[in-house]
């Protein structure tokens, strides 16, 4: 039976955020406007609240923003290695959108490497509504599904 989705417990923070500068990163999955699969390294995903992740698009107007625009389904994966921090191996599944919004807010957040990637500030904010994410962390497997709205 799964958890109660909260991705601000298990070290699942520990992990994902600021993953790229112990040179780890999450792999993003989506299907471009094609129809065709697409994996892309992000070095800008972090835990966003108990429920969702961040990440940056450096391009408005092509590759994963344009996308997720008309096939929102994404899977986000991490493997962190034995070496820690948290979790050995997290898959988070779940919807991305596009949210220009909270743009400042996702650019602050990043890790200074990739905010250099993109100083005029040209890409957008990406939020992952998470609805499950698997995991193995010292405790063994695990798994969390969101449950409520």
């Amino acid at each position: 039976m799964a958890d109660e989705l909260d991705l601000t417990t298990k070290e699942i923070p520990d992990a994902i955020d600021g993953a790229a500068l112990r040179g780890r990163q999450t792999a993003l999955a989506y299907v471009d406007a094609q129809g065709d699969p697409v994996v892309s390294f992000r070095g800008s995903t972090y835990i966003y609240n108990p429920h969702q992740l961040a990440l940056w698009a450096r391009k408005t107007d092509s590759g994963l923003a344009s996308a997720i625009e008309g096939s929102p389904r994404v899977n986000v994966i991490y493997y962190g290695g034995a070496d820690g921090p948290g979790p050995r191996f997290l898959s988070f599944k779940g919807s991305a959108h596009v949210d220009p919004s909270v743009n400042d807010t996702v650019y602050d957040a990043l890790i200074e490497g990739e905010r250099n990637a993109d100083p005029q500030r040209k890409g957008v904010a990406v939020i992952v509504d998470v609805e499950s994410v698997d995991g193995f962390g010292a405790d063994g497997p695990f798994r969390m599904e969101r449950t409520t709205g």
